[in-house]
């Protein structure tokens, strides 16, 4: 057992928590809810400081991921402060109805390379459906904290230097407990989560960063099988589905390129793109070279 191994057991339970988006309607729909979200992060990892660690986070506009340690009996406490506090939050916006359905679904991490890979699908979410950003610079979660030392560097202040007044602003309540020491970051308007996350925990869970970026940028078939364990409709660029399709293509049709394929190896490659890359028809179209009629008739209403 190497020294990773060693601290992965030590680590106790690990999870993976999340909110099916699939049939929930837009949680964080403004710049504004997004912010009170991040705080509300750093609120609920302070209350249950003692019982569960954050690796990372990402919140998503009609769902959110967390990797984190604790014992199974603190996931419902964890979830449910979140849950009371956002849909406080939304009531007081005429919204509350929005969370009426919202349940938590979690996965036990249960060896090492697992973890690794579901820290790096979980850091990647929010890039993937905004692409205005990269991995590295989607505001909403830890995952820019990750091997970004350049971080450090941000304007912040402690919590203590900031009002009463101000801090009851940032959490939408009179009724908090949060630690004075925490990190504001005054130019995104919430609390640094390198404040709360167990971020070099997590990072030592790699080899290296190029570890670390091997698997975030590389690992698509690792991440698709995550996404279909969560029915996630994860979204991937054609660049990496495209190197998914090379692999498949030498590996199922002995070719090592799609457009040398026939009209059925074709379809059968489609269907694959579709159901476990979640390809889109114009994706599927631009890399393999499929009839946009024939793709209609296989696909409808995409």
């Amino acid at each position: 057992m190497n020294q990773q191994e060693y601290e992965f057991r030590e680590l106790g339970p690990v999870w993976h928590l999340c909110t099916p988006g699939e049939h929930q309607c837009a949680i964080f729909r403004t710049r504004e809810d997004f912010v009170f979200g991040m705080n509300l992060m750093a609120l609920a990892a302070y209350s249950y400081r003692e019982e569960v660690k954050i690796f990372t986070f990402e919140l998503m506009s009609n769902h959110f991921h967390f990797v984190l340690a604790c014992e199974e009996v603190a996931l419902n406490g964890f979830f449910d402060f979140i849950y009371k506090r956002l849909k406080r939050y939304l009531a007081n916006g005429q919204r509350g109805s929005d969370l009426n359905r919202l349940t938590f679904k979690y996965f036990n991490i249960d060896n090492l390379n697992y973890l690794q890979t579901v820290i790096a699908y979980v850091n990647r979410n929010g890039y993937l459906v905004d692409n205005s950003t990269t991995p590295f610079s989607y505001p909403w979660g830890a995952n820019s904290f990750f091997f970004n030392r350049f971080k450090e560097n941000i304007n912040s202040i402690k919590l203590s230097g900031m009002s009463i007044e101000k801090q009851r602003q940032l959490f939408k309540s009179r009724n908090f407990e949060i630690d004075d020491n925490y990190e504001f970051l005054t130019e995104f308007g919430y609390i640094s989560p390198a404040s709360y996350c167990h971020i070099p925990l997590a990072e030592n869970c790699y080899t290296n960063a190029h570890h670390y970026f091997n698997l975030l940028s590389r690992r698509v078939e690792s991440f698709s099988q995550i996404a279909r364990e969560l029915s996630d409709s994860i979204i991937y660029t054609d660049e990496e589905i495209y190197t998914a399709v090379l692999a498949i293509c030498n590996k199922r049709f002995d070719v090592k390129n799609p457009t040398l394929l026939g009209k059925q190896d074709k379809i059968s490659l489609a269907k694959q793109m579709k159901y476990e890359y979640n390809a889109s028809n114009k994706q599927i179209r631009r890399i393999i070279k499929l009839d946009e009629g024939l793709l209609s008739s296989l696909f409808p209403g995409d």
